[in-house]
């Protein structure tokens, strides 16, 4: 059966991370998470790509992780900070959960998640909230997410999804 990757990207880091997926698996269709299909049986995997929105999964893709029925679930992700960090690995584990049970009767499989760039505009908003300042620490984490989702990031990727799909 072939695979299904649903993709929400704001600046494109998702995206990127999404197509690499789709280019190194077989039998692979891409769609944004607006256009998801409603007829979803050709597919025995669907992939479900998306960032950190306010501490959870963007709301285009929360709805249509509600259409995805019986499915085995991959999650991946892209976040402005440290991938690593306690925070983030549980925001991961608890986003990816929480998208799969949406639908009724899908088991989550695998997910992953890299560093991406940060939107300039959340960058800037989240200064002000902060008071304005940008603490050497924060722009630190800005600079390093500067450069992903890279290459190495796309292919850990494809490889953790297509061990889940033998």
């Amino acid at each position: 059966m072939k695979t299904l990757i649903v993709v929400s990207s704001k600046t494109g880091n998702t995206l990127l991370l999404a197509h690499g997926i789709c280019d190194a698996l077989k039998d692979c269709d891409l769609v944004e998470a607006s256009s998801v299909p409603e007829d979803l049986s050709e597919y025995g995997a669907v992939l479900l790509g998306f960032w950190c929105d306010r501490g959870m999964a963007p709301e285009d893709m929360q709805k249509a992780a509600r259409g995805i029925h019986g499915k085995r679930i991959g999650c991946f992700a892209t976040i402005g900070g440290d991938p690593q960090s306690d925070w983030a690995r549980k925001w991961m584990d608890k986003t990816s959960q929480e998208l799969a049970a949406l639908g009724e009767g899908n088991t989550l499989e695998a997910t992953f998640m890299c560093r991406g760039r940060i939107d300039p505009a959340v960058f800037e908003m989240m200064t002000k909230m902060a008071g304005g300042t940008v603490t050497p620490e924060r722009e630190a984490r800005r600079q390093a997410s500067e450069t992903h989702p890279d290459r190495m990031d796309v292919l850990r990727a494809a490889e953790v999804f297509g061990r889940m799909l033998g």
